[in-house]
């Protein structure tokens, strides 16, 4: 299987973003970000999509364009109910917030036209940040919300034992997210930066692109 290289979001969803998808993003709401932000995904995903609906467990429904309003959704993402189908629901940083990721894939794979996909990313278990912070402390910091996290062994068979096929794994570099860096990290980023012309393996983001079976 084909491991690709991203740089950050707006390289995922150019990519693997057709301009005739009908796209349902799962936890659009937020992610760091406002609606006024070119790099919000959800804003990325409106401007490259032919059609796109949004779910999340809190929204501020005001600042939506009115005639769109009605293909949002207040739901959790193991439990929404569309009366559609969709060719992509894409679920960015999500699964790892989760309770009951099962119940969620259980969920996206309803709500799937035939041929659809599930494009997710994810921390990389494994990423050099990680590492490099379990070798400097006990733990390596993390994010207080993430239930999860996981390595393409582990998300392959969570999706495999949900009835979904992997069909694509990449890497992507960074969030692309404007936020202050310590020297640390900066030093980090230029290690990977080399690192990454052999391996992606430890950026800081796991792709993964899954149809069901």
């Amino acid at each position: 299987m084909e491991t690709l290289q991203f740089f950050n979001k707006v390289d995922v969803l150019h990519h693997l973003i057709n301009p005739n998808d009908v796209v349902l993003d799962v936890g659009f709401w937020g992610q760091g970000i406002t609606w006024e932000s070119e790099q919000w995904p959800h804003k990325l995903l409106r401007n490259r999509a032919k059609e796109v609906w949004g779910i999340d467990i809190v929204y501020d429904a005001s600042v939506i364009p009115e005639p769109d309003r009605y293909r949002y959704k207040q739901a959790a993402a193991e439990d929404f109910s569309f009366d559609k189908k969709f060719d992509v629901v894409f679920a960015g940083d999500l699964i790892e917030h989760l309770v009951n990721p099962g119940l969620f894939l259980d969920n996206v794979r309803r709500h799937l036209a035939p041929g659809g996909r599930l494009i997710m990313t994810t921390p990389n278990a494994f990423n050099l940040y990680v590492m490099a912070g379990k070798l400097t402390r006990e733990e390596p910091p993390i994010n207080p919300d993430h239930t999860f996290y996981f390595n393409r062994r582990t998300i392959k068979v969570l999706l495999e034992k949900c009835n979904f096929e992997v069909k694509t794994f990449g890497f992507m570099f960074t969030l692309g997210y404007k936020h202050k860096e310590s020297l640390k990290k900066k030093c980090l980023n230029l290690l990977n930066r080399v690192l990454r012309t052999w391996t992606p393996k430890f950026d800081e983001t796991l792709v993964i692109v899954a149809s069901p079976k």
